[in-house]
């Protein structure tokens, strides 16, 4: 479709209010990607970490290892991490704050099968359903063994 209202497919010229209803279709997909790439994300943050939640899911693995970031000027970051997976919660990611070492232990210390308490935020964990889909596992504040054990 051209600017100039007619239609790459047939020569027509696109009538006024049709051209108003792509104008506004186009800019509703922008919006969208713009508030789920840049302004859903942050408001998620701002929101876990004012409501936090435990969790009590069963997990089967951890592993340790590093995540790392970068812009588009080359610079970035990289921090350590631990990677729980889990049939009933998903994956979860504990980061922020953790040395190599400290990584390396709680992802050994956890036994394939136990039940852990996982402290997250509540609106992560109510969209842990919508992350796996996508691909993306939530980060959690803290993962302890299951009370009373």
């Amino acid at each position: 479709m051209e600017l100039s209202g007619q239609s790459m497919v047939s020569g027509r010229r696109l009538s006024r209010p049709m051209r108003w209803l792509v104008l506004l279709l186009v800019m509703a997909l922008f919006m969208l990607v713009l508030f789920v790439f840049a302004i859903g994300p942050a408001m998620l943050e701002n929101y876990d970490r004012a409501h936090i939640t435990t969790i009590n899911c069963k997990v089967t693995a951890a592993y340790a290892g590093s995540a790392s970031s970068r812009s588009l000027q080359g610079v970035g970051t990289s921090s350590n991490q631990v990677e729980y997976r889990s049939p009933d919660c998903g994956t979860l990611v504990l980061s922020g704050g953790l040395t190599a070492e400290a990584a390396e232990e709680k992802a050994s210390g956890v036994v394939g099968g136990e039940r852990y308490d996982v402290k997250i935020g509540q609106g992560s964990a109510r969209l842990r359903g919508w992350f796996q889909a996508v691909g993306v596992a939530p980060n959690v504040l803290d993962v302890r063994a299951e009370r009373g054990r």
